[in-house]
């Protein structure tokens, strides 16, 4: 009974530690999204709301991309160009990018990158924001 009682406060003591790291890797929105064509593809999504977020990220299904470019537009005007130049493979996404500034709005992202898998799965990219 001692040593179950002894686990379950250990168990606990793990769990208040460790869930505000927990936090910080959640929250994250989905902001905008976009199929990848064959071949290089350019795209501007434009993000809808006003929001203001800190961090971006880019997430890819179902096949690996290279992304060539990557910028961010702002509500205000200004732009981010994020350096991204790499290969994303399918199921991960890209580092935590922090936003210059203050917590900013975005209005649209623009993307330029390219198929690299052929084959019936086309590329989702995913923008996610928190």
């Amino acid at each position: 009974m001692r040593n179950l009682l002894i686990g379950t406060a250990a168990a606990f003591a793990a769990l208040t530690v460790a869930s505000p790291v927990a936090a910080q890797y959640g929250n994250w929105r989905t902001i905008a999204f976009k199929t990848v064509a064959s071949g290089t593809d350019r795209d501007t999504i434009n993000v809808r709301g006003n929001q203001r977020f800190r961090q971006v990220r880019l997430c890819v299904f179902s096949a690996p991309i290279r992304m060539r470019d990557f910028d961010v537009r702002f509500d205000n005007g200004g732009h981010q160009d994020v350096r991204v130049r790499q290969r994303i493979g399918a199921g991960t996404c890209t580092r935590n990018i922090d936003l210059s500034g203050q917590r900013r709005d975005i209005r649209q992202v623009r993307l330029v990158y390219e198929r690299l898998a052929r084959g019936r799965y086309m590329p989702l990219v995913r923008v996610q924001a928190r």
